[in-house]
C-alpha cells in the first residue's frame, strides 16, 4: 500500500476529525512498519500547494503546523489554495476549491514574488469566508459572552465582505497600501463598520486622499445594514475636525444617504 492508501485506511472513520501529523504517523508506523520521516500530511491537502509534488492527492485541510482536518477524498471543498515556498514569510494564494471543484493558476505557482492578490479570491471565497466570519462571530457573543463592541476587528472585516459581495468588488490590497479596503469599478472604498448605535465614526484625515467611496456597515440585533455609501466629499461636508481625524455622527450618515440614494434614483 502507498502511504496514502495507509492514511485513507487509517483515517475511514475520522472525517471532519482534528489529527496532528505525529499521531497519523505513529499509527503508519505502528500497523505497517512506515517511516515517519517518509509521512508528509501537507503533501495531500486541499488547500496547501506544495512545490515538487502532485497535487491530484487529496484528503486533508491544513489548519496549522500541528493540525490537519481530515476530509477524505473528493471532499465538496470550498477554500483557497495557499503557497508558501522556501524564503517566503508568507503565503500565497495559488488557486482555490468551489464545491469540490480545483482551479490553479499555473502562472502564480512560479512567481516568487506575489504582491497583489487583487484578482484571485472570487466571490464565492468571499462569501464563504463572510459565513465563517459569521459562524465565529456568533460563538464570540453567544458563548464567550463578548460584547459587539468588543469585537471591531472581527465585525469590520465583515463589513469589508459585505462591501466586496455588494459591489462585485475585490479585498485584495497592495503591500502598504493604506486608506480603503475594497476596490470596485477601478474605486477604492474604505469601509467602516461600527456596533454602535450612536456616536461618531472617525476618519483619518492622512488617508482621507487614498480612497474614493465611503461604505459604513452598523450591527444592530444581530443584523449588519449598511448606513451610507457614496463619494466621500459628500461625508467631508458634514464632519468635524478632532485632532488628525474627521468624525461624522452616525445620525448624520444615514440621514446623508437617504438624500444620496433619493438623488441618485
Amino acid at each position: 500500500m502507498t502511504i496514502y492508501e495507509q492514511m485513507k485506511d487509517v483515517m475511514q472513520n475520522k472525517i471532519n476529525e482534528l489529527v496532528t501529523p505525529q499521531e497519523i504517523k505513529k499509527t503508519l508506523q505502528e500497523k505497517y512498519g512506515t517511516n515517519p520521516d517518509s509521512v508528509m500530511l501537507s503533501d495531500y491537502c486541499y488547500n496547501r500547494y506544495n512545490k515538487g509534488v502532485s497535487f491530484n492527492k487529496h484528503l486533508f485541510e491544513y489548519v496549522n503546523r500541528s493540525s490537519y482536518k481530515y476530509l477524505g477524498e473528493n471532499s465538496q471543498y470550498t477554500g483557497l489554495i495557499f503557497r508558501k515556498s522556501k524564503g517566503e514569510d508568507t503565503e500565497a494564494i495559488v488557486g482555490e476549491w468551489v464545491n469540490g471543484v480545483k482551479s490553479l493558476r499555473e502562472a502564480l505557482i512560479s512567481d516568487n514574488q506575489i504582491n497583489d492578490q487583487a484578482e484571485i479570491i472570487s466571490k464565492q471565497q468571499i462569501l464563504n469566508l463572510y459565513n465563517e466570519y459569521n459562524q465565529i462571530l456568533r460563538y464570540e457573543m453567544n458563548i464567550l459572552n463578548c460584547k459587539p463592541t468588543e469585537l471591531r476587528h472581527l465585525i469590520g472585516r465583515i463589513g469589508e465582505f459585505i462591501c466586496a459581495l455588494q459591489t462585485n468588488g475585490t479585498l485584495a490590497r497592495q503591500t502598504n497600501q493604506h486608506g480603503f479596503d475594497v476596490v470596485s469599478n477601478g474605486r477604492r472604498i474604505s469601509v467602516k463598520t461600527t456596533a454602535q448605535l450612536s456616536g461618531f465614526i472617525p476618519i483619518n484625515q492622512n488617508t482621507f486622499n487614498n480612497f474614493d467611496d465611503f461604505f459604513v456597515v452598523q450591527y444592530v440585533n444581530d443584523d449588519f445594514k449598511v448606513i451610507y455609501f457614496g463619494p466621500k466629499e459628500n461625508v467631508k461636508t458634514i464632519s468635524k475636525v478632532y485632532g488628525s481625524k474627521y468624525e461624522v455622527s452616525i445620525g448624520q450618515l444615514k440621514k446623508l444617504n437617504r438624500e444620496y440614494q433619493f438623488k441618485i434614483q
